[in-house]
């Protein structure tokens, strides 16, 4: 069987090269946690280098990110792609950003990602219950400590006005991250159609359950390759819920832009140079 990573842990793996740029991440309170996977921040120094391009890989989830400008309301915006791309940051940058889980955005904000026109939304044109208020909080205050607070007394306060029944698709968000699981069988439990579930899995997720599913089994397999670099990737490719090692390569390669045997090879370098 299979450990499931937690998100903290795939967010670190992904970001462990960001230190040099001040990188840091929390847990959010126990109950923002079924629809935010984690908050995440950069403080840049001035003397940084910041000419690597960082990898941003899919995973379903989506950004809002708060850019904090010297002596004015910080820039807001919502971010959703499920296409590999680049991340560049500069000397002297300050950003904040909650990571949703793949439905968060959709019940705490309510933006679907399956209606969104672009990749990225300024959301002061949303009209959000307290957003002014919160962009007030943060302009005021320069500690990462008391932005966070904020930031999540915003959610929290959002969370309240919400129903507070789980949703039908964020119901089977737990099934789609099994690395066994049977979209057949989640079909055949539905209390709707597959065609109506389909419909509001995609206004939801901007995704079908099939592309999610495949996006956990990728996100996953980087997962344990990047834990114990030295994998066999027949054995990566069975723990993480593909058919073989031809079906893992073929997904990997088309959504991380690199096969296997290169992510593989790129983390025992950095493996190598972290013993060293």
């Amino acid at each position: 069987m299979t450990i499931q990573p937690t998100p903290e842990q795939l967010a670190f793996q992904q970001n462990s090269q960001l230190s040099a740029l001040g990188f840091s991440q929390r847990q959010p309170c126990v109950q923002l946690q079924q629809w935010v996977q984690l908050y995440w921040a950069v403080q840049v120094p001035e003397q940084a280098d910041v000419s690597q391009a960082h990898a941003l890989y899919p995973d379903g989830g989506s950004n809002l990110t708060f850019d904090f400008i010297p002596n004015q309301l910080p820039a807001v915006y919502f971010q959703y792609t499920q296409q590999l791309s680049q991340r560049c940051f500069s000397a002297g940058q300050h950003q904040l950003s909650v990571r949703f889980h793949a439905t968060g955005a959709f019940q705490l904000l309510g933006i679907s990602p399956g209606e969104l026109a672009t990749e990225q939304l300024d959301l002061r044109l949303s009209n959000l219950v307290g957003l002014d208020w919160l962009l007030e909080q943060l302009a005021n205050s320069s500690d990462l400590p008391t932005q966070l607070t904020a930031v999540e007394c915003w959610l929290l306060h959002l969370a309240e006005r919400m129903m507070t029944n789980t949703s039908l698709v964020q119901k089977s968000l737990h099934l789609l991250q099994q690395p066994a699981a049977d979209l057949q069988h989640l079909y055949h439990q539905l209390p709707k159609s597959r065609r109506q579930f389909e419909r509001l899995f995609k206004l939801e997720t901007g995704l079908s359950p099939a592309q999610l599913q495949l996006l956990f089994k990728v996100k996953l397999a980087r997962f344990l390759i990047s834990k114990n670099p030295l994998s066999d990737l027949a054995t990566v490719a069975q723990q993480a819920g593909f058919y073989d090692q031809a079906h893992m390569h073929q997904h990997f390669v088309r959504i991380t832009g690199q096969t296997p045997g290169q992510y593989k090879k790129r983390k025992m370098s950095q493996f190598s140079n972290s013993a060293g």
